[in-house]
């Protein structure tokens, strides 16, 4: 039976002060924990789908944690993070998915709850279709999504690269042309880090279907729930 592909969920354990710090202010401590554990949420029913692809949660420091192993269950796998900067744990879980005989692999973050359900689907049709890698870039100059077909090493792709800078994409672009690779570029998605993110993803929500099947309830709740402490 052939292999199917694997989604990689990177993501925080929920603490109070080690989640969304860049939020407070203007949210505190317990507003921020709250609205990553609904963003954690909302990922958890978005990113599973049974028999198209494998859902895996990378987790740092620990996949096992209460909050995590109630919103991760089967089918979804957990586990820790390699150590290392981005770069070593993302080619750590490529190369695990790419040994247990996935053909392709697509990691997304925990911090764009807005992020379609159909542009994930996009992306590993892509790599079904023939790239050899696809990204969702950030508006911010990372990306929100990367994915790899199994004949592409990782740590070709993922050494070097100026983490947590407004670089991150051109530099991977750059690594794709030097090595040949070709990728796809999919629509633009947005990270919520900054306080202003918070309004762009209020107004996002709000003209959303609340009925549909990647809507983030969860989200949508909590910023109910907060009320104009962005403004």
């Amino acid at each position: 039976m052939a292999q199917i592909p694997s989604l990689l969920l990177f993501a925080r354990t929920p603490e109070r002060g080690k989640v969304k710090t860049r939020l407070v202010p203007p949210l505190s401590e317990p507003e921020a924990l709250d609205l990553y554990r609904a963003f954690l949420e909302d990922a958890a029913a978005n990113y599973t789908s049974p028999g198209r692809w494998r859902s895996v949660l990378d987790a740092e420091p620990d996949p096992d944690e209460a909050t995590l192993a109630a919103l991760f269950p089967h089918p979804w796998s957990r586990r820790k993070q390699a150590a290392g900067d981005l770069g070593e744990r993302l080619t750590a879980a490529f190369e695990c998915e790419f040994a247990l005989g996935a053909p392709a692999a697509v990691a997304v973050g925990s911090d764009h709850p807005a992020l379609e359900r159909r542009q994930i689907e996009e992306a590993f049709g892509c790599l079904s279709g023939g790239s050899d890698a696809v990204i969702i870039p950030a508006d911010d100059g990372g990306y929100c999504a990367v994915g790899l077909a199994a004949r592409v090493c990782a740590r070709d792709v993922f050494s070097e690269i100026p983490w947590s800078s407004s670089r991150v994409l051109s530099a991977t672009r750059e690594r794709f042309a030097t090595r040949g690779i070709d990728a796809a570029f999919l629509e633009a998605a947005y990270d919520v880090d900054r306080p202003e993110d918070l309004e762009r993803l209020r107004r996002d929500l709000a003209g959303r279907d609340p009925a549909g099947r990647d809507y983030p309830r969860a989200t949508a709740r909590v910023l109910r729930e907060l009320g104009n402490v962005s403004e």
